[in-house]
């Protein structure tokens, strides 16, 4: 059945839904296909996880319990309530509903970087990278000492990420190239400036760069250049976005970001769960 069915249907009670991933923990509570709440943690602690899920069953008293993401080592009293939903699916689900397309490719901006497709409530892979947002944190913590993103994003805004790559203006093409001026020919090949603005710049410049290209041609592979939908707690950083779009425009690519995207993965396992259960 079309995507388009599963928002027109009755109301079931909440549904709590958890996605353990590389490096933090989301939670929502999502009722009548909406996310209602979301709380995250900084990590993967089992024990933080299990007095986190107690205090929303606890407040919502719901039977209907979801979870996503890395299940190794889960605790019994986790593991007799929850329905475990692939990531995967999680991902698409939760990508394709936020933006209200049925045919889309859903890019998931965690720790790496996963690429998938979502056609007629099916999902499958279609690439990835390790670039991504730990990608980001490391490399921060490396050039700028820094470990707060919000810090990071700020510099990254104010700075020149042309002061770290070789453009194609370097190299003298930008009269011959159909190419603007400031394309990238090489990340961090050409250090003109020791700012830590550009250096900042430079490190979100070759993320974006990066999960943009990939992104692009996964979609022109399947026909969805319009329709690429952006998800993970890096999807929110401006500088992020304004990169993937400088992607967009020289491959005619769009990227869409939807609401709350951090918590998309989350509230697309419980879209899943819903599917599953064949509420329509």
């Amino acid at each position: 059945m079309p995507l388009k069915g599963l928002m027109d249907t009755k109301k079931i009670g909440p549904i709590i839904a958890v996605d353990r991933g590389a490096t933090c923990t989301d939670f929502g509570v999502v009722e009548n296909f909406k996310l209602k709440d979301k709380n995250e943690i900084n990590g993967r602690d089992w024990g933080e996880i299990e007095d986190v899920f107690r205090e929303y069953i606890s407040k919502t008293k719901t039977s209907h319990m979801v979870f996503s993401g890395s299940a190794a080592g889960m605790p019994d009293f986790i593991k007799e309530k929850v329905t475990i939903v692939p990531e995967i699916d999680s991902v698409g689900f939760g990508g394709a509903v936020s933006a209200g397309f049925d045919d889309c490719v859903v890019v998931s901006m965690g720790t790496g970087t996963a690429v998938v497709r979502f056609k007629d409530d099916v999902v499958s892979h279609l690439g990835g990278t390790g670039v991504g947002g730990g990608t980001l944190r490391g490399l921060s913590q490396l050039l700028l000492g820094e470990d707060d993103h919000l810090v990071t994003e700020k510099m990254a805004m104010e700075g020149d990420f042309t002061q770290m790559n070789l453009t194609i203006s370097d190299l003298g093409y930008a009269d011959l190239s159909y190419l603007p001026g400031d394309m990238t020919a090489s990340n961090f090949a050409s250090i003109k400036s020791s700012k830590k603005e550009d250096y900042s710049a430079g490190i979100h410049n070759l993320i974006g760069e990066a999960v943009g290209v990939i992104a692009s041609l996964c979609a022109r592979q399947v026909g969805c250049e319009d329709k690429i939908v952006v998800i993970g707690k890096v999807a929110k950083n401006e500088a992020i976005r304004f990169n993937l779009n400088r992607v967009g425009e020289l491959f005619q690519t769009t990227f869409i970001f939807p609401d709350n995207p951090g918590h998309a993965t989350v509230f697309g396992a419980a879209m899943k769960y819903c599917h599953q259960l064949g509420i329509r």
